[in-house]
């Protein structure tokens, strides 16, 4: 899959509503509106999630199908979290992005290395900023591709939003300047690409649209009811997908990936 490739029309293919079922979870009632998901890649079967509003602590939930495992606090402000995404070097990425007034100047990636052993703790934080180059937009998906690591944002607007795609190299001590990249569907509020990155995926509260690259046409699939789907992350197999939903001891929801155009 060319990561880096040009813009695809909002357009999806019609595809059957697919059986779901639940996966776990979520009891923590620290977590009330988790807003991100994304597995972890060192500990199988652990779950990464936080919340969005920006009164809660800056903090990352382990779970599994027992709990929650540990809760890690970084080093960086909670103004608005909205998505989360691992890569297979062990780093996690936590998009701290939501503007819904338009207001922000510039918005913030955080990165952390994922424990070798879970326990609570604080993690050294690196902190990326970034800007659009056409003012302000509220973006509530984060893409990190597995093996280039190159990093994009998915605007969420009514009308449709825009992929946007950040330098290859990112500088810590500065500004990163985004740069659109392609169309997306309406009110996307996230995304993940599948684990060896020859596919991708937006959600939105009621659809996800599958793609080959950010190209083409995607395979779009009508969701099952959830209060209000903000997450998705592909499992290890590539196969399915989890969706998680703000609101108390919410349901993650396992769906079958469909099968897309060669």
């Amino acid at each position: 899959m060319n990561d880096t490739s040009s813009a695809s029309s909002t357009t999806s293919q019609t595809h059957p509503p697919d059986a779901s079922q639940e996966a776990t979870s979520i009891d923590d009632p620290r977590v009330a509106q988790s807003s991100g998901l994304a597995r972890s890649y060192l500990h199988p079967g652990v779950l990464y999630t936080h919340n969005d509003r920006s009164t809660s602590a800056p903090q990352i939930f382990a779970i599994d199908a027992s709990g929650t495992r540990a809760v890690l606090t970084l080093e960086a402000p909670a103004v608005d979290w909205e998505d989360i995404a691992s890569t297979p070097d062990g780093r996690v990425w936590v998009a701290d992005t939501g503007d819904n007034d338009g207001a922000r100047s510039s918005i913030a990636v955080y990165v952390v290395t994922e424990p070798s052993v879970l326990t609570s703790s604080t993690l050294a934080t690196t902190t990326y900023r970034f800007t659009y180059p056409d003012g302000s937009h509220n973006a509530e998906a984060l893409l990190v591709h597995p093996t280039t690591h190159r990093l994009y944002l998915v605007t969420k607007d009514p009308v449709g939003g825009t992929v946007f795609v950040a330098p290859s190299e990112l500088d810590p001590e500065g500004v990163n300047v985004l740069e659109p990249l392609a169309e997306a569907p309406a009110n996307v509020t996230a995304g993940d690409f599948s684990p060896d990155g020859s596919m991708l995926v937006l959600r939105t509260q009621g659809r996800a649209y599958f793609y080959r690259g950010f190209e083409g046409q995607p395979v779009g699939v009508t969701l099952p009811k959830q209060p209000q789907g903000e997450a998705i992350t592909f499992e290890a197999d590539g196969a399915h997908v989890l969706l998680g939903s703000e609101g108390p001891q919410s349901q993650i929801l396992r769906l079958t990936v469909p099968t897309l155009p060669s």
